[in-house]
């Protein structure tokens, strides 16, 4: 008899702060695995990035090696895919080339793994730079060169793009 009384007062709580309890751990579950692929794709996206920065070094070292293993210079007047004058309207001509196309722009002709396409550059020659001093023989000053050098690369995907630039002194 005294069994069944105390069967009668349990109200089933032990099932109740199960269930919550049960919750909590989903929550947090859910909570944990919305970090982790977060996560994963931020990884991702840095792998991505880094693609893209490596192929526009590429780009610009293909830059450099043409502008120091070409004995006579074309003119830089656009005449020449991816040879340009600066602009004289203050506007970047990095800017306003058409990157897509490959009239305007030099693409890198290596080869280069992981990435959605080879990376594009263009040069530009820079206004003449007189050197402090003179020759003793000559008694004039050195006039040097420079030009820069502008490589746009993507990366595993194009929607990571990375744009750099370097400066040569010829």
């Amino acid at each position: 008899m005294i069994y069944k009384q105390t069967m009668r007062r349990q109200k089933g709580i032990a099932l109740v702060i199960s269930l919550v309890m049960l919750l909590l751990m989903t929550i947090l579950s859910v909570s944990s695995m919305k970090s982790t692929i977060l996560e994963e794709k931020m990884a991702g996206n840095y792998k991505n990035r880094n693609t893209a920065f490596q192929a526009g070094e590429s780009g610009l070292r293909a830059g450099e090696f043409y502008l120091a293993n070409t004995v006579v210079l074309p003119l830089f007047d656009g005449s020449s895919a991816g040879l340009y004058q600066p602009t004289t309207t203050g506007n970047s001509r990095w800017n306003s080339v058409d990157w897509t196309s490959g009239t305007e722009v030099i693409t890198y002709v290596g080869s280069l793994s992981n990435v959605a396409a080879n990376p594009k550059y263009i040069i530009e020659e820079l206004e003449p730079v007189d050197e402090g001093g003179g020759s003793l023989e000559v008694g004039t000053a050195l006039e040097n060169r420079y030009y820069r050098i502008t490589s746009r690369a993507v990366g595993n995907t194009d929607t990571s793009i990375v744009m750099l630039q370097s400066t040569y002194k010829r």
